[in-house]
């Protein structure tokens, strides 16, 4: 029976490889990769269930790993590294996911309410009356906010810097009016006779 190698071989035999690789050695970095991949590819799995994204992150944690070799510190742990590495890119996916899907949504609550103000070409309509009725509820603060973004059609920077307000509560509480505003419409139009 073989013996397994050992974590002082392995971690020996990685120094020599990286050590290698950054004297330009770049064939060098090819059994790193094998030695590492599944070990890195298992631990993006398990953060990260998303099987495209596993193999993606996976291979940018190698390229990056390549590209910065010089920054790797020797007698630590090479796979330590790269597990790091990979952490670091699951990390901005999920905040770059979660970024997509704030403004996802953030359209979609904005296209809703700027459809019903643009139905004013039928003021007749069921929307555009639930919307005045609704927009008779807002406090004034906030329909001069609403007036500044939909009939100004100010910029949320601008829209700041005229309330004296941070660009981050300009676009939250726009978002919530909207959301609040399609509510009410929702329930005015379910309550009015057909």
């Amino acid at each position: 029976m073989t013996p397994l190698p050992s974590i002082a071989n392995a971690s020996t035999e990685d120094a020599q490889l990286v050590a290698a690789v950054q004297a330009g050695d770049l064939h060098a970095y090819e059994p790193l990769v094998g030695r590492h991949l599944d070990a890195i590819h298992a631990f993006v799995a398990l953060k990260l269930p998303v099987p495209h994204l596993v193999d993606e992150i996976t291979h940018e944690t190698f390229v990056f790993a390549f590209r910065s070799i010089a920054k790797f510190t020797p007698d630590t742990s090479f796979r330590g590294w790269l597990r790091a590495i990979a952490a670091n890119k699951v990390r901005a996916e999920i905040e770059r996911y979660y970024r997509e899907e704030r403004n996802r949504l953030a359209y979609t609550e904005r296209r809703a309410i700027e459809d019903a103000l643009q139905a004013t070409a039928s003021p007749d309509s069921r929307e555009v009356e639930a919307l005045n009725d609704c927009l008779k509820d807002v406090p004034e603060k906030l329909r001069t906010l609403l007036n500044l973004k939909y009939h100004d059609e100010s910029s949320s920077e601008e829209i700041a810097s005229s309330l004296e307000r941070s660009v981050a509560w300009v676009r939250t509480t726009l978002c919530r009016v909207r959301q609040q505003l399609r509510e009410c419409i929702e329930r005015k139009v379910k309550a009015q006779p057909s």
